[in-house]
């Protein structure tokens, strides 16, 4: 059995869902506010409600369990809920957890390029931190860096293609769009968090995973626009200005259209060698301009005041 944690999120429910499809038995730690429908529909999972602060529920959930997918983070900090307290100290009672129900199998953690405990960025020295604890654990794991993931109803692609289709007259753009890229599928990064689970040299490794591809963010932008047949000028946002508009948003938003967080990333590349998923795992991943189509016959302007409102 694989514990999945993170199970509702956009890489988590494709996640759960190629394992499940593959022949795994998957048990998903799912918060208790979260609703059943977020979940992979006509998957068949094991639920259990929990929340990595809740030492009691992870035993549960790593009852009987071989392996571990976690996946569980967050991007937007809230009152007691910060990146420290989920990302890294979740990621500890976690390992904890494991080690104490004895979880002989892979412990396989999805962090972030340029995660490091001595980041300036909050979300990446909670990601490097994890990743320290990961690695000191004794438990067989395998850390994968995957540069921006990508897919329907992700949190870029999809809101750039809001932006572009409902904000009148610019596209608004934050910094100089010169941040370079190398976007991975989702469904791509599903399959080798598979085989990491399957293939016994993928144990005790780090690695930065990308598509095929280098771009900047600007030539991404342009590539949705062309994918919607839209054309507008940017308008850039000095990052100052940008930040202070994310602290807003996060103030009057629950999903808020720009966070502190996304405006940090903005300004990291995240590139590593091509060809890193070919050598690796055997396949070679799909290409950006070649599967974003699932952006087209969107009700994206209904989508964006929603979004706005915090009603979704």
């Amino acid at each position: 059995m694989v514990l999945v944690t993170g199970a509702t999120g956009f890489i988590g429910r494709r996640v759960a869902a190629r394992l499940s499809t593959a022949g795994y038995e998957v048990r998903c730690l799912v918060r208790p506010a979260y609703k059943e429908r977020r979940l992979p529909p006509g998957v068949s999972v094991h639920m259990v409600a929990g929340d990595l602060a809740d030492p009691p529920a992870l035993r549960v959930a790593l009852q009987n369990v071989d392996a571990v997918v976690h996946l569980a983070s967050i991007w937007t900090e809230r009152g007691s809920r910060t990146f420290e307290s989920v990302n890294y100290q979740g990621t500890l009672g976690l390992l904890e957890a494991a080690k104490e129900v004895g979880v002989a199998g892979r412990f396989v953690f999805a962090s972030y390029p340029g995660a490091d405990r001595n980041s300036a960025y909050a979300f990446l020295r909670s990601k490097g931190l994890a990743e320290e604890a990961v690695k000191s654990s004794r438990l067989h794991y395998t850390i994968l860096r995957p540069s921006w993931v990508y897919g329907p109803d992700d949190g870029w692609t999809t809101l750039a293609a809001m932006t572009l289709k409902s904000v009148p007259f610019v596209c608004p753009v934050v910094g100089d769009g010169q941040t370079r890229l190398q976007p991975l599928w989702v469904d791509d990064l599903a399959r080798c968090i598979e085989q990491c689970l399957g293939d016994p040299k993928t144990a005790d490794h780090v690695y930065a995973l990308g598509g095929p591809g280098y771009f900047s963010f600007n030539d991404a932008l342009d590539m949705i626009a062309q994918s919607l047949k839209v054309r507008k000028r940017k308008m850039f946002i000095r990052l100052p200005l940008a930040y202070s508009l994310a602290g807003t948003f996060e103030r009057l938003s629950p999903r808020p259209l720009l966070t502190r967080t996304m405006v940090d990333l903005l300004g990291v590349d995240t590139t590593t060698e091509l060809g890193s998923v070919l050598r690796t795992f055997g396949f070679e991943p799909a290409r950006f301009a070649a599967t974003i189509g699932y952006l087209h016959n969107q009700p994206w302007r209904r989508r964006f005041l929603r979004r706005l409102l915090g009603q979704s």
